[in-house]
């Protein structure tokens, strides 16, 4: 996988170029402080991740910063050993774990890439998913890609244990009936919710 350029090395400097409520925003709901599902990328920046968290994280904490311009979100993207948007480390400070969704630019390849420093669920995660049909690998810890750095936003969490998925743009496109809409809620698939139930049960596990 190619290696996003940032724009911004901070929240900080994004703040003071970027319009909160414009070109971004922040949603946030806490539900106790076992769970946080969250994406630093969502919205436009990582297309599709958004609606999946929407659908899995109605019983725990959810955290999103979502990409709001019509065009050029990707200017938004800080890589997740820099995320640093005050509100986002409180809560992960604050739970004992995070599960994390992004998206990567494979366009060919249906798959889930799972890494996290949690590696008995990010296995089960996988074997879970495989058994349902999806395309999905456990990431080496050493993989630049596998969510394991200890600058991880998503290990920051009280535990230190996460579990992050990197869902290409192939199987996110597969996720709805129209992938270029803006908004593309209500335009999910059979598989949209196939994969989210998986999710699902995976989340269940930390109860």
């Amino acid at each position: 996988m190619r290696q996003m350029i940032d724009t911004y090395q901070s929240y900080e400097e994004l703040s003071a170029h970027e319009r909160k409520g414009i070109d971004y925003q922040i949603l946030h709901e806490r539900k106790g402080d076992q769970l946080l599902v969250l994406s630093p990328h969502a919205g436009g920046i990582e297309s599709g991740v958004s609606e999946l968290i929407h659908e899995i994280s109605s019983d725990y904490s959810m955290y999103l910063f979502e990409g709001l311009k019509v065009k050029g979100n990707h200017v938004l993207h800080i890589t997740s050993t820099r995320f640093d948007e005050p509100l986002c480390l409180s809560e992960v400070h604050s739970h004992h774990h995070t599960f994390a969704l992004h998206g990567y630019g494979e366009t060919e390849v249906l798959q889930t890439l799972v890494g996290g420093t949690d590696r008995e669920r990010a296995a089960e995660t996988v074997k879970r998913l495989t058994q349902n049909g999806f395309h999905a690998l456990l990431l080496a810890e050493s993989d630049r890609f596998s969510g394991t750095h200890p600058d991880n936003i998503n290990n920051k969490c009280l535990t230190g244990k996460s579990v992050q998925l990197e869902i290409s743009q192939a199987q996110r496109r597969a996720f709805f009936q129209d992938f270029r809409r803006r908004y593309r809620r209500d335009t999910q698939t059979e598989q949209f919710y196939q994969y989210t139930n998986v999710l699902k049960q995976v989340l269940a596990l930390y109860e």
